[in-house]
């Protein structure tokens, strides 16, 4: 198991790099299509065909791929309390255990439906009202996001479960 670890968390570091640059490009673009929306609306009284509708579109990239990404990094919100209730490492590495048990499974679902929903827009050739540009390119980052959280909520139950079950282990 120790090799298999080994290389889930490779591949995990891989991908957070790769989430980390798209995150800074995302963010990067996402400033100056902002700040040349307001120039031209304020000093030229006109506006950008289309560009408030790519901001939206890439700001939904860049929430999902954050998720996913606050997901690995395990930065996501949670509300915490069972420290204060349980005082045995071990049950809270089983209630963590269920936790991502759960997160996974939601995640599951969620990727799953962005399944369908991709699939759809392919079939149905779904295009933005504005630029004909494919759908398919914003709303696969729901596929993509939940993809990511799927795998890293199941990589965090694994873990759980083996802190849980090997308490002697633990680095």
């Amino acid at each position: 198991m120790g090799s298999i670890s080994k290389s889930l968390k490779i591949l995990g570091e891989w991908s957070a790099t790769i989430q980390e640059g798209l995150l800074f490009f995302l963010m990067s673009l996402l400033s100056v299509a902002m700040l040349a929306e307001v120039l031209t609306r304020y000093l030229f009284k006109t506006s950008l065909f289309g560009v408030e509708q790519f901001i939206g579109y890439a700001a939904v990239w860049l929430y999902l791929i954050g998720a996913s990404y606050g997901t690995y990094e395990r930065s996501h919100i949670k509300a915490e309390f069972i420290n204060v209730i349980v005082k045995s490492k071990r049950k809270r590495d089983i209630i963590r255990t269920i936790s991502a048990a759960l997160s996974t499974f939601m995640s599951a679902i969620f990727t799953k439906w962005s399944w369908s929903y991709c699939v759809e827009s392919v079939l149905t050739k779904e295009t933005t009202p504005t630029h004909n540009v494919p759908m398919i390119y914003f709303q696969s980052a729901l596929l993509v996001g939940a993809a990511l959280m799927t795998i890293y909520f199941l990589w965090e139950m694994i873990e759980a479960a083996q802190e849980a079950a090997f308490p002697e282990q633990r680095e």
